[in-house]
């Protein structure tokens, strides 16, 4: 085990810390820009507050989820259907802080996380109340949109069968995303003078990308048909270029590429009721495409870095049917006729 926690703090420093970034980076982002102030320096004590709370609380989240993973299996795991639910919800809470930051209207002021009248009484300091509280909460609401690495992890900790197990897997993985977290949270406070009211707009203009980002990719997952870049493809390409399946021992075959351009091909024409299989074949593959899911069959598997993994689909009645990786990034649909 000693070797196993080494080999996932190292995945977790490297490939977990870039692969979790967008999402829950726009978050933290979102935290420390809620509790800037620009009239001083903060020393460094105030400065690593909001980060290390931010950090601590995901530490303390995702501990607790592979505890509860390693005791007690799937029952725990996050459905595609909820983790659509919370990057709605963290895209449109991104959105209204954009707002905010760039005065777009004072209502959006009003929505900010501040923390309930009986903490700030217990806590000398409202305003280090409020470094504290926002940040821990956005912390420990990424627990609900895990990147593909995250959840790599998390079919780890289920096959641990061990809740102490589970809870050390996803405590190791988290601590190695650390560094990188702490270094953009920390290195984004000490910003000050003329340059901070640039970073601040930057800061805004990149939260707005992300909140739309999440948003966007939230109803994918959900299968909404007004997400916003379906509704671009379809206008841009209204027929794009489809792939029929090969009949093998009665079934219909399909092969894709799972890589960092996605899925290919990613528009499949299948017959209706017929069994359909889909050959996703992996090289060197390290990103989200490998958390592959299909919400309406309930199908969620992690693709092996390497290798040719079959996915069998039974037979269905006409209509189309959506697949997608864990985060909505890269899409496809079989049509089925």
């Amino acid at each position: 085990m000693h070797m196993d926690l080494g080999l996932i703090f190292i995945t977790g420093l490297t490939t977990g810390g870039l692969t979790c970034l967008a999402v829950q980076g726009g978050l933290l982002m979102t935290a420390l820009s809620q509790n800037q102030a620009i009239d001083s320096k903060p020393t460094f004590a105030d400065a690593t507050l909001p980060v290390a709370s931010f950090l601590i609380a995901k530490l303390i989240a995702y501990a607790i989820l592979g505890f509860l993973l390693g005791g007690l299996g799937n029952a725990f795991r996050i459905t595609p259907t909820t983790q659509g639910v919370m990057q709605v919800i963290a895209g449109l809470f991104m959105i209204i802080t954009a707002f905010s930051l760039l005065d777009v209207h004072p209502i959006f002021r009003y929505f900010q996380i501040k923390p309930p009248k009986f903490i700030t009484k217990r806590i000398r300091a409202q305003a280090k109340s409020g470094d504290i509280f926002a940040p821990a909460v956005l912390g420990a609401m990424t627990v609900f949109i895990p990147c593909g690495t995250t959840q790599a992890m998390m079919i780890l900790a289920i096959s641990a069968a061990n809740a102490l197990d589970g809870a050390l897997i996803m405590t190791a993985f988290i601590l190695g995303t650390t560094p990188i977290f702490f270094v953009l949270g920390f290195g984004a406070t000490q910003i000050r003078g003329r340059m901070q009211t640039v970073f601040a707009v930057v800061t805004a203009t990149l939260v707005l990308l992300l909140g739309l980002l999440s948003f966007d990719a939230g109803l994918i997952l959900l299968e909404s048909p007004i997400a916003p870049s379906k509704i671009v493809l379809t206008l841009a390409n209204p027929e794009p270029p489809a792939v029929r399946a090969e009949w093998v021992d009665g079934r219909q075959e399909f092969y894709l590429t799972a890589d960092y351009h996605g899925y290919t091909p990613n528009v499949l024409i299948a017959e209706a009721g017929k069994p359909i299989r889909l050959n996703m074949v992996t090289q060197n593959a390290r990103g989200c495409e490998l958390a592959f899911t299909i919400p309406s069959l309930g199908i969620n598997l992690m693709l092996p870095s390497t290798g040719t993994t079959p996915i069998d689909i039974p037979a269905s009645p006409a209509g189309e049917i959506q697949f997608m990786c864990s985060m909505g990034m890269y899409t496809g649909v079989i049509k089925v006729s």
